[in-house]
């Protein structure tokens, strides 16, 4: 599927060229549990969708593989290739710039809410993947146990993800997706989160959260620090994974 010659006016491209030019990416730990799909040896084909800067370009280069990557922000791919990739700016709304059967895997961490088209866009990953390739994917689980609370009190997924999230996804929607595009599901997995607490700002208590096993991380949307208690979760329930981690296969 080719790209159209003129590109549409685009929230989400103005957002991320904000964003990239604003500051650094975070890391999650919901990412660094998406890498663990990745091979941890070899040299495949891989391209990164909305790879931003390439903190996990790096990570799977790391591991012997030859990677590209693309992102709606030229500010990003401008970084990106600064760190030596092979990056190009690309809307995966209107398509994959690549020709079929290009790549061993694609990558693609929390892009897939941002699409209107996600059934289109699974399809084009699927044509540029060779058979038995994968497709490895994360996105932000909607029926979370905290979005269930806060639904009590008004508030529905939209209010509380990302403002940029166009789509929401269940388990079940996101296998169905998934599925339709013609992949098989292989590993289905998540980010298990039972506990979240606002960071106390004393250090003493920072120092009792890290000894029983929380985690600080920081929100996107404020910056601000949270602390939460998770795990990657191979037998998980839909009700406590914030995040939804597929590895799915082209048989064919």
């Amino acid at each position: 599927m080719k790209a159209d010659a003129a590109a549409p006016a685009s929230p989400v491209r103005d957002f991320y060229e904000a964003k990239y030019l604003a500051g650094e990416e975070i890391q999650r730990t919901s990412k660094l549990y998406t890498l663990d799909c990745v091979p941890a040896a070899g040299a495949l084909e891989i391209i990164d969708i909305g790879c931003g800067t390439g903190h996990n370009s790096r990570a799977m280069a790391a591991r012997g593989h030859r990677v590209r990557g693309i992102d709606i922000s030229e500010h990003a791919i401008a970084r990106y290739r600064e760190s030596g990739f092979d990056g190009r700016t690309m809307d995966i709304e209107r398509g994959l710039e690549f020709a079929d059967e290009s790549f061993d895997l694609a990558f693609c961490s929390e892009v897939i809410e941002h699409l209107v088209r996600p059934e289109r866009f699974a399809a084009e990953v699927r044509r540029v993947l060779r058979p038995g390739g994968r497709l490895v994917l994360s996105t932000p689980n909607s029926a979370f146990w905290l979005y269930r609370v806060l639904a009590v009190f008004g508030w529905v997924v939209s209010d509380v993800q990302h403002p940029m999230h166009l789509r929401f996804f269940t388990r079940a929607s996101l296998r169905r997706l998934l599925e339709g595009a013609g992949f098989r599901v292989d590993t289905a997995l998540g980010r298990n989160m039972y506990l979240i607490l606002p960071d106390p700002r004393l250090e003493a208590l920072r120092s009792l959260y890290r000894a029983v096993g929380l985690r600080e991380e920081i929100r996107f949307t404020t910056k601000k620090s949270f602390w939460h208690l998770s795990s990657r979760s191979g037998f998980w329930s839909s009700l406590f994974a914030d995040t939804l981690i597929f590895a799915v296969v082209k048989d064919r």
